[in-house]
């Protein structure tokens, strides 16, 4: 019986996967997180699993090995990687093209870019290509993230695609270098590419930061206005 229009049961994929392991009472169902998620419970031998609905139309091969792939993780096997074909779904275009508008939907106080008054995350972008520290990419969404009160400069999602810097940067205070900076930092993580799936490692990716030109002297000026990276 096919699940939440999928033309496969979900929970006979997970109850498959999690049989290997002694489970042996299993069920599965689609979920709505604003994040991409997987959640369970579980006890003895029986487990239930929430799957994001970011994955709803995922292929029953790709979906069968997310699940393998989680029940490695959950039961701490060593070999506990996604496998090529997961990686190669989730990371295409068509993917973000299918979730990207409801992943937005759903933050709630993401705005465009373009709602901003003294700085613009797009042009930003388009200076931070040019100068090659970035490569290109038209699926980006730019937008001002007016809930983020953390002290970084804001929030991204690497799978859908998304930046949202925190609206305190949109701010007179700070020159375009700055604001290029702090943008640099979150954009990063989209141009590296899932974590799970690439070979850069999160020291790299500190390392990069910090080897961008006039680090310092940005990151002081950054920090007259409370944001740090």
């Amino acid at each position: 019986m096919a699940d939440n229009g999928m033309d496969y049961d979900l929970s006979e994929v997970f109850s498959k996967a999690a049989a290997e392991y002694g489970y042996d009472d299993v069920t599965a169902e689609i979920a709505e997180f604003d994040e991409l998620r997987l959640k369970w419970i579980r006890h003895g031998s029986w487990a239930r699993f929430f799957v994001s609905d970011y994955l709803r139309d995922a292929p029953k091969e790709v979906m069968s090995s997310i699940a393998d792939t989680l029940m490695k993780k959950i039961c701490c096997v060593d070999d506990a990687s996604y496998s090529e074909p997961v990686c190669e779904w989730l990371t295409s275009d068509g993917f973000v093209e299918r979730n990207q508008a409801l992943y937005i939907e759903r933050k709630g106080d993401t705005v465009p870019a373009e709602e901003g008054i003294h700085k613009d995350p797009k042009a930003s972008f388009r200076r931070l290509v040019s100068a090659g520290m970035l490569k290109d990419d038209p699926l980006i969404f730019f937008g001002w993230d007016t809930g983020f009160f953390g002290p970084g400069a804001g929030r991204f999602s690497v799978l859908l695609k998304v930046v949202s810097v925190t609206s305190k940067l949109d701010s007179d205070e700070i020159s375009d270098e700055a604001f290029d900076y702090a943008l640099y930092s979150l954009a990063l993580n989209l141009d590296l590419g899932f974590a799970p799936c690439r070979k850069k490692t999160e020291k790299e990716y500190a390392e990069l930061v910090d080897m961008y030109p006039d680090a310092d002297r940005l990151t002081e000026e950054l920090a007259q206005i409370g944001v740090s990276l």
